[in-house]
């Protein structure tokens, strides 16, 4: 069977590669490659990834009935073959794929952003579950007056301090169950948002290279996926249902669009997605300092 590729995140090869399957489910084949990034194959109807390839797939395809795990996969004159499948992936038609956050202008002191981040953490706080970060945080403050090691991350983000950053990000490294555990998706997303709010700053930039650095280094504490999500957040590049979030932050022209963006967003997986967009709503604030007091962290700052 022969697929085409629609298009190609900005961290995925498309020349000569060679790998081997790492994992396999119905909508996502992941393939570790010898340099050891992982590179995500996805269907269709999934969204794009900075170190992603979207296939354009048939109706009722599963990854499963073609690939297995553990076996090798490579790339050559622009064609992906595994070797004990007839599944061979077309990368020639593949557009590329990037939304570059570092472009971005997200600044909370503008009226119109601040409530376009307060519609987008409205529409978080009315969607959020009992095993996510936001609701961690809210239980945390009620139980006992404060609300963990996040707020010393934006404190510590506010005032440009790296080295503090750094630890207070170790204990969420992993932390939670799942493919993506909570603690790395909050991670993600909030890079995502500092990397949309740092614009030209340098201090701003410098600290987000040293957090960076160690952070690469940190991921190693997490599994392969969620490691190389953190990676690409490292690097500024976030999944596509958090980067059109941050697009539709920084033009801030309709709430409806805010808030349709924000639940496409907090859809992404069982709880991936409302860690990521919290992490991201945060992230977009650390350097506006908003108030965000333990007894009400989880409420619109100035609603």
């Amino acid at each position: 069977m022969r697929l085409f590729a629609l298009s190609a995140g900005i961290e995925a090869p498309t020349a000569r590669f060679s790998g081997i399957v790492h994992s396999v489910f119905d909508r996502a084949c992941n393939i570790r490659l010898e340099t050891g990034a992982l590179l995500t194959l996805v269907s269709s109807e999934k969204p794009n990834l900075p170190n992603g390839l979207r296939i354009k797939t048939p109706a009722r395809f599963a990854f499963p009935d073609f690939v297995r795990t553990g076996e090798p996969a490579a790339c050559r004159g622009g064609t992906i073959r595994f070797t004990q499948s007839v599944l061979s992936i077309d990368l020639w038609t593949a557009a590329c794929w990037h939304i570059d956050l570092s472009g971005l202008r997200i600044d909370l002191h503008r009226r119109d952003q601040a409530a376009a981040w307060s519609v987008a953490w409205q529409t978080l706080r009315q969607h959020q579950r009992g095993d996510t970060i936001p609701a961690i945080i809210e239980a945390m403050a009620q139980a006992e007056g404060a609300f963990g090691t996040i707020p010393a991350l934006l404190d510590a983000t506010g005032g440009l301090q790296a080295k503090a950053a750094c630890a207070a990000i170790g204990p969420l490294i992993g932390l939670g169950p799942g493919l993506t555990p909570a603690g790395d998706d909050f991670l993600v997303g909030y890079l995502a948002g500092l990397w949309s709010t740092a614009s030209i700053d340098t201090a701003r930039l410098r600290f987000l290279a040293s957090v960076g650095v160690w952070l690469s280094r940190a991921a190693s504490e997490t599994n392969v996926i969620s490691r190389a999500h953190i990676q690409s957040a490292v690097r500024g590049h976030a999944s596509e249902p958090i980067a059109r979030l941050a697009q539709k932050l920084d033009r801030a022209d309709t709430i409806d669009g805010v808030r349709a963006e924000t639940q496409a967003a907090l859809q992404v997986g069982h709880s991936s997605g409302t860690d990521g967009v919290a992490g991201f709503l945060f992230g977009c604030a650390a350097w506006t300092k908003p108030s965000l007091p333990a007894s009400h962290c989880l409420e619109v700052p100035g609603a």
